[in-house]
């Protein structure tokens, strides 16, 4: 049964933290360092821990796939606490495109090549690997992913300007 207090506590964090995103942006849509989201990240942090002390790690059946989908946006930006991501990795049950997002930046964090080619920042050392990897997860294949990113962010850039907010799943 979800447990909707949970996931609209889940929710509110999720939104705090895209919004100190958006609002920290530079006129390019970069992301620089910004004090207030390392502090935002450094409580969301703590908050999540306690979280999992007190109910386990979250999943679809304790706060749905839209709360398992802010609980990964939250766990995605974890990345001064890659204990945290790896443990949320090993039992948290995320969505497959959420879990190879997650799983290659851990790898990606920790000096090792990415498993699912997700990171487009990151090389990519074995493309055939990749592919079989992705296709495992029933990923879209890697030439696809990569056009899909782009339109992505060329549609939330113009979705940016028109509303001024980003949107995080309710």
């Amino acid at each position: 049964m979800v447990h909707h207090v949970l996931k609209n506590i889940i929710r509110t964090m999720a939104k705090v933290d895209q919004n100190a995103r958006f609002n920290a942006q530079d006129s390019k849509g970069d992301l620089p360092p910004n004090l207030l989201v390392y502090v935002i990240d450094a409580c969301h942090s703590y908050r999540m821990r306690n979280i999992i002390q007190e109910y386990g790690y979250p999943s679809v059946k304790l706060i749905s796939k839209e709360g398992m989908k802010n609980w990964w946006i939250l766990v995605q930006h974890q990345d001064l606490d890659i204990v945290l991501q790896q443990k949320c990795l090993e039992y948290c049950d995320f969505a497959p495109e959420e879990y190879a997002l997650l799983a290659d930046r851990v790898l990606v964090n920790t000096g090792k090549s990415q498993r699912y080619g997700t990171q487009l920042n990151a090389p990519i050392v074995n493309r055939r690997k990749i592919e079989a990897e992705r296709l495992k997860l029933g990923l879209v294949s890697l030439k696809e992913y990569i056009a899909r990113t782009k339109r992505f962010a060329k549609q939330y850039r113009k979705q940016e300007k028109k509303i001024g907010q980003p949107t995080v799943s309710s």
